[in-house]
């Protein structure tokens, strides 16, 4: 058995991604900048943004990318609220691609944290 792992920000006690058996699965993201615990912003929008290029700098370390992804959690302080929109800019994030995905409210583990995302990817070039 081999497995990858992509570690993260040092003081985080997970790896971001971990490559087993031909599939890449990405911890929860959340909006921090790189390399910090430092909100990209306070709104949807910003902190959405942020967190899917978490992902794909995620899924590339582990030789992955967004096209390779076969499901995602997304995890919305205020799903009520913020559904709508996040479905905007998670649909253009992606384009055309549609893996597989569910959607539900979460408390987070800072108040300031709007959204959350996982994912399960293959590995580029290989199947699943």
């Amino acid at each position: 058995m081999q497995i990858k792992s992509v570690q993260p920000h040092v003081s985080f006690p997970f790896a971001s991604a971990v490559v087993h058996g031909g599939l890449v699965y990405v911890s929860g993201q959340v909006g921090f900048r790189p390399g910090t615990t430092e909100l990209a912003g306070e709104d949807l929008k910003a902190q959405l943004l942020q967190t899917t290029a978490n992902i794909e700098a995620a899924l590339k370390a582990a030789g992955s990318d967004k096209r390779f992804i076969l499901k995602c959690n997304i995890y919305l302080k205020h799903v009520e609220r913020d559904f709508a929109e996040m479905n905007v800019y998670y649909a253009e994030w992606l384009g055309t691609h549609r893996p597989a995905r569910s959607t539900v409210e979460a408390n987070m583990a800072m108040p300031a944290i709007l959204i959350e995302i996982d994912c399960i990817a293959a590995v580029s070039g290989e199947s699943a």
